[in-house]
Order: C-alpha cells, then structure tokens, then sequence
C-alpha cells in the first residue's frame, strides 16, 4: 500500500491523510498527506475505524433528526466519499426525509425555499458513538438559478444491508 511505502521511505510521518473540502472557490480546497493541519477544523479530531480495510466504508450507528431517530436504526453503512455533494440512502428513507424537510419534488431534485434553510434542523449522523450534526447549510444548495434543494437523493446501487454514501 502507498501509505506504507511513503511512511517506510520517510516521506511522510503518519500514514494518514486528511481533506479540507472549501466552500470558497478563491481559497481552494487541500488534501494532506501524512498528518493533519489543525488550522482547517475547531474542536476534537475524531478517528472513525473502516468496516473493511482498503475501503472508505464505516459503521453508522444512527441518523437522527430532533432527538427522533430518522434512519440507520439499527446501525448501517456509510461510503465516505469526497467525490460527491450527495447523500445518498434507500428510496424510502430519503422520501422520509424529504418530507420531514419539507421539500418539493421537481425534475430529479427536492427544492426548499431557500428563505426556510436557517430554520431547518440539522440531521445528525451518529458515528462510533459520537454525534455528526449536519446543518441545514450544508444539506441544502443552490441550482444554477439560486434555487434550494437537498442534497438527499436515492442511492440507486441496490445492497442488502441499508447503505449510505456520505458526500462531502
């Protein structure tokens, strides 16, 4: 593995990497290759173990909404995945949610009025026992005619456990 032979050559100190994704097209997002820069978060960093090895997939233990569990109950898995904006789930508990947001499906996105995003809640993504919430700002975007709408969408890969992918 890459990490192994960087770590061994000396190249880097830790075999970690981290991302920090920008909203802000001007400063540019950054990838860090054998540790982290603690100027890109506030707060605790959290390590999340991999269901499987050479994967990016790790255990949920819940999705909730305003104390009420909303998906996940009984645990799932999640792809982490910096390749999309989506967060991707199961037809049925995306509608859910989509409904709990209070979303209008048109063409193949669920729109809000973008004047309700403060006033939505976040949804929180329960992960090795440590609470991720979600607000609203980063669950929401805007089209190219500055219209609202999720970032909820179906995962149309068919698995038979429940699966998320977690977008960026």
């Amino acid at each position: 593995p890459i990490f192994d032979n960087l770590k061994n050559e000396g190249a880097i100190s830790e075999p970690v990497f981290a991302f920090y994704l920008s909203k802000d097209k001007r400063e540019g997002s950054v990838v860090m290759f054998g540790g982290v820069d603690h100027r890109y978060y506030k707060g605790e960093l959290n390590w999340v173990p991999l269901i499987q090895a050479g994967g990016w997939t790790v255990h949920v233990d819940r999705i909730s909404m305003k104390r009420k569990i909303i998906a996940c109950s009984g645990g799932c898995e999640a792809l982490v995945d910096t390749g999309t904006a989506l967060i991707k789930g199961p037809r049925r508990l995306v509608n859910n949610i989509q409904k709990l947001i209070g979303t209008t499906p048109r063409g193949s996105k669920h729109y809000v009025s973008c004047s309700v995003v403060n006033t939505l809640p976040s949804i929180i993504f329960t992960i090795n026992g440590i609470n991720y919430p979600v607000p609203a700002r980063a669950y929401i975007l805007k089209d190219s005619e500055s219209n609202c709408y999720t970032t909820f969408k179906e995962n149309t890969v068919r698995t038979s456990r429940e699966t998320w992918i977690l977008g960026d």
